[in-house]
């Protein structure tokens, strides 16, 4: 595995978010919100605390101003010509203050008259009993005895009512709680949306770390108005520039590594055909002339028959030789390729296999395809569509083997030959093994920048090859078709 393959992976890792991974901006939100709302409780507590404190003195006050008041009325009723004759009359005098409830006890100790607070809340919803527990202060009340006659004949009790006191308190809170309530909403909500501005190049780090898994080295990201992400994205944007120039580097060199392959096997190809050739054809030719100028002495028995049978091995031997030459020239390089349509070199390809298994069924689709793509996109779909339909001879137990060329988009959406090798047989078993020839055709599909695929399908098996019709980041070397 390359340098270059590593860091795609490593890339690729830190770009892949964890499954259970919760976004960063609703974390943000969510500390935002936790941390208002404990701000709400802390004022929330001291609001509580000062309404007590408030309640404890307003009531206090109110005691303070009705103690006094009682007793001048206590003592009017007295001076006003007798009035005061029973502690009855006192029920008449009582005055209504605010925050006390005034009692009137005989000398039993029984009620006699009351008179309740007075109350400046209306009608309006009444406070929870563990509010009103909260907030109201310890009870107070004062005596303030009913002389008649110079004999003790009863009390006035003012005992203080925080009832009404603490209703206004609760009120204010329920007020308080709707505007809490209002403006954080508002307030989280313009955070939100600021914070998604805020946030907006994180997003496009992360759809630039997806672009360079997917080997989109070309889509610089724009720089934020933020230091701190206009820092990390100019980084950004050094490691895609420094991944690119690498990778069109590793393009230029693989690239031409295939070609010098291809230019030595062609050399080799024409040393065979020029050189090799030529001289089985002659071996060949003289072995015809020697058997038949032969012929009449071993039927004469003036050569022994063994002259005739080895000659005969001998042109057999030839024969076998031209062969296997021919044989090695279609491996090395296919004698038709660039002269003939691509269409037309794969198809005598499948008819080759139709020769050697009349017992398989074998079809190709090669509508649309263009005359030629390059010397090397050609081979390599030459090399693609023998290796899988070879392997699916070898492996697959099918009775019918289907291989279909087109040229569309591949999955990036770039221009691309694409070939798909398919069979009826079981399909690719599990933890199966590579060979050699598969190995070495993803390699090289791999270096011409395409994609390469083996992987069992519904009723079989399918070898799946994409060629870029340009190889990415990489210009192509002269005599290689544009």
């Amino acid at each position: 595995m390359s340098e270059q393959t590593v860091r795609f992976a490593r890339l690729a890792a830190f770009a892949r978010p964890a499954p259970a991974a919760r976004s960063l901006r609703l974390r943000i939100l969510g500390v935002v919100a936790a941390i208002d709302v404990a701000c709400c409780l802390a004022a929330g507590v001291v609001t509580v605390i000062n309404a007590r404190e408030a309640t404890r003195v307003e009531i206090a006050a109110s005691l303070e101003i009705a103690e006094p008041f009682v007793r001048e009325t206590l003592i009017r009723l007295q001076r006003d010509l007798g009035r005061l004759r029973s502690i009855a009359d006192v029920q008449v005098a009582l005055p209504g203050v605010r925050h006390v409830r005034i009692v009137v006890y005989d000398g039993a100790g029984r009620e006699v008259a009351t008179r309740p607070a007075q109350s400046a809340h209306g009608e309006g919803e009444e406070p929870p009993a563990w509010f009103a527990a909260l907030i109201a202060p310890p009870p107070e009340r004062r005596v303030v005895p009913v002389l008649i006659d110079g004999e003790r004949e009863g009390e006035v009790v003012i005992h203080g009512e925080a009832a009404d006191e603490i209703a206004e308190v609760w009120e204010d809170l329920l007020s308080l709680a709707a505007l809490f309530v209002t403006l954080n909403a508002l307030g989280l909500a313009v955070f939100a949306a600021a914070l998604g501005r805020v946030l907006a190049p994180l997003g496009a780090l992360a759809q630039g770390l997806s672009d360079l898994e997917r080997r989109r080295l070309d889509r610089p990201l724009p720089t934020p108005a933020s230091r701190e992400l206009a820092a990390l994205t100019e980084r950004f944007n050094r490691l895609a520039e420094a991944l690119g120039a690498e990778r069109a580097t590793n393009a230029r060199l693989s690239w031409r590594m295939i070609t010098l392959q291809d230019d030595e096997r062609r050399r080799i190809a024409k040393e065979l055909h020029d050189e090799l050739g030529p001289c089985l054809f002659g071996l060949r030719a003289n072995l015809a002339s020697l058997e038949r100028a032969v012929a009449p002495g071993v039927a004469a028995g003036a050569l022994g028959p063994e002259a005739g049978e080895r000659i005969a091995t001998v042109i057999e031997l030839s024969e076998r030789l031209s062969g296997a030459n021919v044989r090695l020239l279609r491996s090395l390089r296919p004698i038709a390729l660039g002269e003939a349509p691509l269409a037309d070199v794969v198809r005598g390809l499948i008819a080759d296999f139709e020769r050697l298994h009349p017992d398989r069924a074998f079809a190709l689709d090669a509508e649309g395809l263009k005359a030629g793509y390059g010397e090397v996109v050609d081979l390599t779909v030459y090399r693609c569509v023998q290796e899988g339909v070879t392997n699916a001879l070898r492996h697959a137990a099918c009775s019918r083997v289907d291989v279909r060329l087109s040229e569309g988009p591949d999955a990036e959406g770039e221009p691309a030959v694409l070939i798909a090798v398919r069979d009826d047989g079981a399909g690719v078993a599990d933890g199966a093994r590579e060979g050699f020839g598969l190995v070495g055709l993803g390699e090289r599909v791999q270096a011409l920048g395409g994609r390469f695929r083996l992987h069992s399908r519904f009723g079989g098996a399918a070898l799946e090859v994409a060629l870029p019709l340009v190889p990415a980041a990489s210009p192509r070397p002269q005599g290689c078709p544009s």
